[in-house]
């Protein structure tokens, strides 16, 4: 019985998994004609700088093959060259979608001080020393920044969680009580706002625009799976999905909390949290009470939608 009952919640997890997305940071609205343009930005970057003298001996040229190898025996792939500000020439062998992962973590640094937008990935881009005309390759409203860094966050945590419970089963730590393992997980996760706190009613509002709600409701799925995958969940029914709708809910309404809350280390929004955790392992996390839990959200998100717009608007919290 114990097999078939793993067996169930496997293809259960699977189906959970088959209702969400593909995993994105980006959300191209023309694939075919984002791909062409990058492929042109990158070209008219490398034109531009060709005009330039050619770099001094003294300048350091990357080897785009090891010693030995020669040209013809790489495989076929795309690769470009640039120059960058200080003017050396370099073969990036990186795909586009990489070079566009080091961009955007790039201007992760910038965030503070322009905020979600096309400023600090171009910002970021400079840091890179490539030019500002890469920031082109990405959309204007700052959604793939924001999308890239949520999904660097809940990398971060599915690593967090992955490492506490290798600890446990070595016996080098205890296992928590789901209550008190879901708090945590919660409270770890929102903590990776806080460099971002003052910016983030503008990322939440920038992801309630339509375009980007499936990449977001992925990612967030995706966050309190991993959360009740590491707790220990092993249930085969209703409620393996009902649990989680309930939890991401109470992350929602706890992040709407903390983008208010200017008490020292946010301890009216870890208090919240707690109480919010602790009333839904006292009531039993039903379908009733996932209904209730839905009707409650959409009502919250109709007031948060004006909430976030006013906290945007003063870029500070109350």
């Amino acid at each position: 019985m114990a097999a078939v009952a793993a067996a169930a919640g496997s293809l259960r997890r699977a189906g959970w998994r088959l209702l969400r997305c593909r995993p994105v940071v980006r959300c191209p609205l023309y694939p075919a004609q984002r791909a062409f343009h990058a492929s042109a930005l990158l070209r008219r970057v490398s034109d531009e700088q060709k005009q330039e003298p050619p770099p001094s001996s003294s300048q350091q040229r990357f080897e785009p093959h090891p010693p030995g190898d020669q040209p013809d025996q790489e495989p076929q792939r795309s690769h470009h060259s640039y120059t960058d500000q200080g003017g050396e020439e370099s073969e990036d062998y990186e795909s586009e979608e990489q070079l566009q992962q080091r961009i955007l973590t790039a201007a992760l640094e910038f965030v503070p001080a322009h905020g979600w937008t096309g400023d600090a990935i171009a910002e970021g881009a400079k840091a890179l020393g490539l030019s500002v005309a890469a920031a082109g390759m990405f959309h204007n409203d700052g959604s793939e920044l924001i999308l890239h860094f949520v999904s660097q966050c809940n990398s971060e945590l599915s690593n967090l969680l992955e490492e506490q419970q290798k600890l446990v089963q070595l016996g080098q730590a205890e296992k928590k009580k789901t209550d008190q393992f879901l708090r945590d997980a919660v409270e770890a996760r929102l903590r990776m706002l806080i460099p971002y706190i003052e910016k983030w009613p503008q990322a939440v509002s920038i992801l309630l625009l339509p375009h980007n709600i499936p990449s977001s409701l992925n990612l967030l799925t995706s966050m309190v799976d991993d959360m009740w995958h590491y707790a220990g969940d092993q249930s085969t029914d209703i409620n393996w999905y009902t649990r989680r709708t309930v939890l991401a809910g109470i992350y929602n309404t706890t992040e709407l909390v903390m983008m208010q809350d200017s008490s020292p280390d946010f301890e009216e929004t870890w208090h919240f949290l707690e109480n919010r955790i602790a009333d839904a392992m006292k009531m039993g996390i039903t379908a009733k009470q996932v209904q209730l839990t839905g009707e409650a959200l959409v009502q919250g998100l109709m007031g948060a939608a004006v909430t976030i717009k006013n906290l945007a608007g003063l870029n500070q919290r109350r």
